[in-house]
């Protein structure tokens, strides 16, 4: 008996992993049990928002139009962006036909022009919506213009009122809410 042992071993573990492995083993289904069709349930008069922490924001962040308005600096009113950030003309642009001739590497990191997207333009508290329009820089980008003046914003002004680029150069200059130079 003992020379048949390995054999006989074997036929039990194969028999074993037969019966684990068969479709059936007795009484045991190894088939999932039918789905039954829940009905859906009773409908409200209005569906639930899901709660203000669980809010699901858009993917694409939506498009604000530039605001331009009136705002108050140690020069007087002034306008602004809708941050409150001063805009300023250059001389050396004009008004009739709008164009901007600050387009060097230099002049842009320094005046950053005040750019236009799909969603337009608007004139805030303070200032009349006949006085702000648009130009097409000689890049093809779309520049915001109040009474015609293409518009920046300073590099240097790091906060809303700041005016650290009126007169520089005796070419740059704040602009008024009506659209012209800031008589100071």
């Amino acid at each position: 008996m003992l020379k048949s042992l390995p054999t006989m071993l074997w036929v039990i573990g194969a028999t074993v992993a037969v019966a684990a492995l068969s479709p059936a083993v007795g009484n045991v289904a190894t088939t999932a049990p039918p789905v039954v069709a829940q009905p859906p349930p009773p409908a409200t008069s209005a569906p639930s928002a899901p709660p203000p922490s669980k809010a699901v924001k858009p993917a694409v962040p939506v498009e604000e139009p530039v605001v331009i308005k009136a705002g108050t600096t140690k020069l007087g009113l002034v306008a602004v962006d809708a941050e409150g950030f001063t805009l300023y003309l250059s001389v050396l642009d004009s008004k009739n036909p709008s164009k901007s001739v600050c387009v060097s590497k230099a002049c842009l990191a320094a005046w950053k022009p005040v750019y236009v997207k799909k969603a337009g333009i608007v004139a805030g508290a303070g200032v009349s919506q006949a006085k702000v329009g648009t130009l097409v820089r000689p890049d093809k980008d779309i520049q915001a213009t109040l009474g015609g003046w293409p518009l920046y914003r300073f590099a240097k002004d790091k906060k809303p009122g700041d005016v650290l680029g009126e007169g520089l150069k005796g070419t740059w200059h704040v602009l008024s809410p009506a659209g012209t130079r800031l008589n100071r």
